[in-house]
Formats: structure tokens, sequence, C-alpha cells
């Protein structure tokens, strides 16, 4: 199991890849019923969900400060 989320950190695209591969098998022995469009759409479907939950796993939000009410607000700026 720790090989797999290693694989999945570095490259969550690969269960859109597996998908790919396995669907159309499937579809060919009628085990499910669905056309390419249906094919390419879930497979782009989890590679988003799945792309976007390693990444709030890999590196989740900073959480940033809210500005104060009476303080005025500041640029950094280079000089």
């Amino acid at each position: 199991m720790r090989n797999l989320k290693l694989v999945l950190l570095r490259e969550p695209a690969a269960i859109g890849s597996l998908m790919a591969s396995v669907l159309p098998a499937l579809v060919l022995l009628g085990v499910i019923r669905i056309d390419e469009a249906g094919i390419a759409a879930l497979v782009v479907a989890v590679n988003a969900v799945v792309g976007f939950g390693t990444r709030l796993l890999v590196s989740p939000a900073a959480v940033a400060s809210a500005p104060v009410a009476n303080e005025p607000a500041t640029l950094a700026t280079s000089g």
C-alpha cells in the first residue's frame, strides 16, 4: 500500500491511465456499457479528482491571516 501512495504522489494521472486501459476491455467483455465519449469523460474526471486530492494531501493550503480592521493595508515593495 505504501508503494501505491508513493506512485500516486509522483504521478496522480496513473489512476486515469489505468482506467483508460481497463475500461475498453470491460466494455468489450460486456461487463459495463459505456461509449467512447463516456470513457473519455470518466478518465478526465478521475484524473481531475485524484490530482486535486493528491495536491491537497501533498501541499496543504497555508492559512492566511485576516487583515485587522483599523490597521492600514501595507504593500511590500522592493527598493
